[in-house]
């Protein structure tokens, strides 16, 4: 499903002359996450960092909102992760000598560090199959998802374990995990509804617990952490990641006093700051930082930023050194500009979408109404009383399975969008 309905929206700035002012200085700022890159910040463009945490703790991660069913696997903790070629009804059947030739790195699965939606118990989904997950199939009758893959996880200490998601039915995952001769087997869930507001729900296989992490996925724009990247091969990189629906756009190379973003493609890719940013010098033994280079990050709350990062600590300290500067947009020429509505994702929607807006002059009449097919009015929001970029979320959580037709009013203009509920 995630083929079909994964959205990455791209979306051009008009490239007209907008005025716009700032913030009238730049603020410096540092995020750690200490030595060893131990840790994990979420941050916040306007409001800094939301919270610090220890990133070995876990091994899996569960999507909590959306349809796409994500489950990512800890990189940062070594986790590895094999697919076992072998049906559900094997489960009891395996032994050690099933993982002969299995293990090597040309079968490792691993989560795609450009989308947080495409997560390595995923990747092997058949594109032709809009209902295949990767580790099992949904079924649009039932709206439940059932296991039909195993797998192998080689732990953080070199121990194999065989792993099998079993379902996803009424908002819980159901999931086994035991040794690989079958001993200490552990039949357990993880529940949705523990983790409301947050992209992922988590849980550590050495500890049998599952995790709350992070902060709400509406207060965070940016992660900063040491995370596995596919380059030619698989490699343990420190960097930043994107939240969900947060766009950045890379200029380069630019003069960084001088380089405003209109004219420049923001991209939905998490990764689009990711780590290149900086090098390491091994003649002089220090990070160097890739001068003339600006991200400009539309964030959670609508505003655009200039963010230049100026130093690396790299693993002595984990530090992450940057200058951010808050942009507005204060009006768009008479000759042209952005359209009012930029992008609605997720598209198909479970509990929650997000729709990116370009408002030019406020209006208190402004606001969103969805209707069924009907003609029913079914949800109306009004608008934030900003102008500018605004990503506005709205919640679909009472809305039942269906198609609707969302008709928005931004500046005097009615837009109309089809809208689709699939939970």
């Amino acid at each position: 499903m995630k083929n079909k309905f994964l959205l990455t929206l791209l979306i051009t700035f008009a490239t007209v002359s907008l005025p716009f002012r700032t913030s009238a200085q730049q603020v410096f700022d540092v995020v750690s996450i200490g030595p060893g890159y131990t840790n994990q910040a979420f941050y916040s463009m306007e409001n800094g960092e939301q919270a610090n945490v220890s990133n070995t703790d876990w091994d899996l991660a569960f999507q909590i909102t959306g349809f796409q069913a994500t489950i990512l696997v800890n990189g940062k903790n070594n986790v590895r992760l094999f697919k076992a070629g072998k049906s559900v009804n094997d489960w009891s059947a395996i032994t050690a000598a099933d993982t002969v030739g299995m293990l090597n790195p040309g079968n490792e699965l691993l989560n795609q560090d450009t989308s947080w939606w495409s997560g390595a118990f995923n990747i092997t989904a058949d594109a032709a199959n809009g209902f295949d997950l990767g580790w099992g199939v949904y079924d649009f009758a039932t709206h439940a998802v059932t296991g039909d893959s195993l797998f192998f996880m080689k732990m953080s200490t070199g121990e194999i374990k065989k792993v099998w998601i079993q379902s996803l039915m009424n908002n819980t995952y159901y999931f086994a995990y035991a040794n690989i001769d079958g001993s200490a087997e552990v039949n357990t869930t993880l529940s949705k509804s523990a983790f409301t507001g947050k992209n992922f729900g988590y849980y550590s296989l050495a500890t049998g617990t599952t995790l709350d992490r992070e902060p709400n996925k509406y207060t965070w724009d940016l992660s900063f952490a040491q995370y596995m990247s596919a380059l030619p091969f698989p490699y343990k990189v420190s960097g930043v990641l994107a939240n969900d629906s947060v766009s950045v756009a890379k200029a380069y190379p630019v003069d960084e006093q001088t380089v405003t973003p209109w004219g420049l493609t923001p991209s939905y890719y998490i990764n689009t700051i990711g780590y290149e940013w900086k090098a390491y010098d091994f003649n002089t033994n220090a990070w160097l930082i890739q001068d003339s280079t600006v991200f400009f990050v539309n964030d959670k709350l609508g505003f655009l930023w200039k963010v230049v990062f100026t130093g690396f600590g790299g693993s002595a300290n984990g530090n992450f050194e940057f200058y951010k500067e808050k942009l507005s947009a204060t009006g768009v020429q008479e000759n042209g500009g952005m359209p009012a509505l930029l992008g609605v994702a997720p598209n198909p929607a479970s509990n929650m979408t997000q729709l990116t807006l370009f408002v030019k002059n406020y209006k208190g009449i402004n606001g969103i109404s969805i209707f069924d097919l009907n003609g029913k009015e079914v949800l109306r929001q009004t608008l934030p009383q900003q102008e500018g970029l605004i990503t506005l979320p709205v919640s679909t959580e009472n809305l039942a399975n269906g198609t609707y037709m969302m008709r928005l009013l931004v500046d005097g203009v009615l837009t109309t969008e089809k809208l689709v509920i699939i939970k």
